[in-house]
């Protein structure tokens, strides 16, 4: 079995060796799109979307048409030279799950587009978010282009947090209302907090900074050197700040699926228990410096008035902070007075629970306080929405009791999504009126009702899920899911020991999270399609600063 494995590992190099072009114009293509998506800008916040759109489009569409001439050229030459142009192979071999999620998503997007009674709207997406066949198809081409000829190169994922870090200080600096670059200068007073940073929409801004905040968790858990536990610390507290004082109660959703998965990644080492501490103590730390300017300071800010009110409000909010640092301090204390200062290749590295039985029961054991929380939370939201029993939760009942202005009127677009849909044709329930035709829907059926209570035109359920469920039916959200739910499992099975890969795979499931109350845009959603690829991606870079995985390297430091 062994030699065979390694004889497919050898057939797999010498194919990838053939279309070095391919690997080159991928690279570009990455490096533009991670580095270059959330700066670029044009007319401030006026074309937001359409540059970011059309940037995407055009680094995208290069990409593919690039490929697609190369692929011309190649198989002219296999034709005639009479070589084959691609090695025979299994098709087993050649899909993973998340291909075949992704091909029956392109499959069912395009029968929707096709059987749309809004052809033109459903492929452009025009009449939406920009977010039709066209450029659903586009994150479908984009995928199989990276997942095959994509090697995974730290630099390129320093570049997206250097990035994203200079996306976040735009941001924290319009909390202080400097507006650095002057894109609120025209902007109406009752809006001026609604946009922020180079992003736009706080709910859009707050979802790029998650995905930031998830890859530099990760890195920062699984890093060994002093100066880049230094670097992705900073970039781990920026995001922090600029998650709060984003001022969109969606991060929070965000931020509890990061803190809330993450020990399942950390805790399976000792080292990994001790830096989870440290990141937590460096978020109540943030909220506690930005509670202290938001008081002292108040003429100077914009104010916040969400979620983190009751972090903020909570009298000892100090002595949480002071408590984790002090326990911080013990532990490494105790670590390193016993003798324990190792150099491992990664801190939270596959393996560590294996050899302490500690750290596989702190995974268990957070498991089930997963598994409570969850349980809790579905009977909060039974108790305030059919029993009826909304006071007993204080404040909190705002964000359980969903009726129509829940989410700021988000329960009511929700629930006139879902009457609409009941409402479609039998063909129309299965593949929807077509991608991004939402607000056509609306605007034939419900639009006198709508400007009555919303007092605007809607053209997005402000629920991913729900939105794709409305516009291309059940089969095609399954498909979505199955892309999600595919690419997680296989990073968890196969991946653990890439730090790159659970980082881009964080990200995702942190911007997933919060997609249950935001929109699908092209301003953050190609950097999760990319970061998606890239958690399944199953190479790296091999030089200085390539990241050890299993295999090779894991017998060179003795890790079975």
């Amino acid at each position: 079995m062994k030699g065979k494995k390694r004889g497919r590992s050898v057939q797999k190099k010498k194919e990838e060796r053939q279309f070095p072009f391919l690997a080159v114009v991928t690279d570009i293509f990455v490096v533009a799109v991670l580095a270059g998506h959330f700066l670029i800008y044009d007319d401030y916040y006026y074309n937001m979307l359409e540059t970011k759109y059309y940037y995407y489009c055009i680094c995208a569409c290069s990409l593919l048409g690039l490929f697609a001439i190369y692929g011309i050229v190649k198989l002219i030459c296999s034709i005639r030279g009479k070589k084959p142009l691609f090695q025979k192979r299994k098709i087993r071999e050649m899909f993973t799950g998340t291909d075949i999620m992704v091909l029956a998503f392109a499959v069912i997007v395009i029968i929707s587009t096709a059987l749309s009674p809004y052809k033109w709207e459903a492929f452009w997406g025009n009449e939406g978010r920009y977010s039709g066949a066209f450029l659903l198809l586009i994150y479908v081409g984009v995928y199989f282009c990276v997942t095959r000829f994509y090697e995974i190169k730290a630099w390129h994922i320093e570049l997206f947090l250097i990035s994203g870090l200079l996306m976040c200080l735009l941001g924290i600096a319009d909390y202080f209302d400097l507006d650095l670059l002057h894109f609120k200068a025209e902007i109406a007073e009752g809006q001026r907090y609604m946009f922020t940073s180079t992003i736009g929409n706080i709910n859009t801004y707050t979802s790029c900074v998650a995905m930031v905040m998830a890859v530099a968790g990760v890195l920062f858990a699984s890093s060994t050197g002093v100066g880049k536990n230094i670097w992705y610390g900073l970039v781990i507290a920026v995001t922090f700040a600029a998650l709060i004082t984003g001022m969109s109660d969606n991060a929070y959703l965000s931020m509890a699926a990061f803190f809330g998965f993450m020990p399942l990644y950390m805790f399976r080492s000792r080292e990994g228990v001790r830096r989870y501490l440290v990141i937590l103590a460096a978020f109540f730390s943030v909220a506690g410096v930005i509670h202290y300017v938001e008081v002292h300071y108040a003429e100077h800010v914009l104010g916040i008035n969400s979620i983190f009110r009751m972090i903020a409000d909570f009298s000892g909010l100090w002595l949480v902070v002071a408590g984790l640092w002090l326990l911080c301090a013990a532990l490494y204390i105790v670590h390193f007075t016993a003798g324990k200062r190792a150099v491992v290749s990664n801190a939270a590295g596959a393996g560590a629970a294996d050899r302490d039985p500690l750290c596989k029961w702190l995974v268990r054991g957070w498991w089930c306080i997963i598994i409570l929380v969850v349980l809790a939370v579905v009977w909060a939201l039974w108790d305030v929405n059919v029993a009826g029993h909304a006071e007993r939760y204080g404040g909190l009942q705002k964000f359980l009791l969903f009726d129509d202005n829940w989410g700021t009127r988000r329960g009511y677009i929700w629930r006139l999504a879902m009457r609409d849909y009941k409402e479609y044709s039998p063909l129309q329930k299965v593949f929807g009126y077509g991608p991004d035709t939402f607000g056509l829907v609306v605007w034939f059926n419900n639009m006198d009702e709508v400007r009555q209570f919303y007092g605007e035109r809607v053209d997005s359920v402000h629920n991913e899920f729900l939105q794709y469920l409305v516009t291309i039916g059940p089969m095609g959200l399954l498909s979505y899911l199955g892309i999600i739910g595919t690419s997680i499992w296989s990073t968890v099975k196969k991946r653990l020991e890439h730090p790159i890969a659970v980082g881009a795979m964080f990200a995702v499931l942190c911007f997933n999270v919060q997609a249950a109350v935001n929109i699908h845009q092209p301003i953050a959603t190609p950097v999760m399609w990319l970061l998606l690829c890239i958690s399944v991606t199953p190479r790296e870079a091999v030089g200085k600063r390539r990241f050890r995985m299993e295999g090779k390297d894991s017998r060179r430091t003795g890790k079975k």
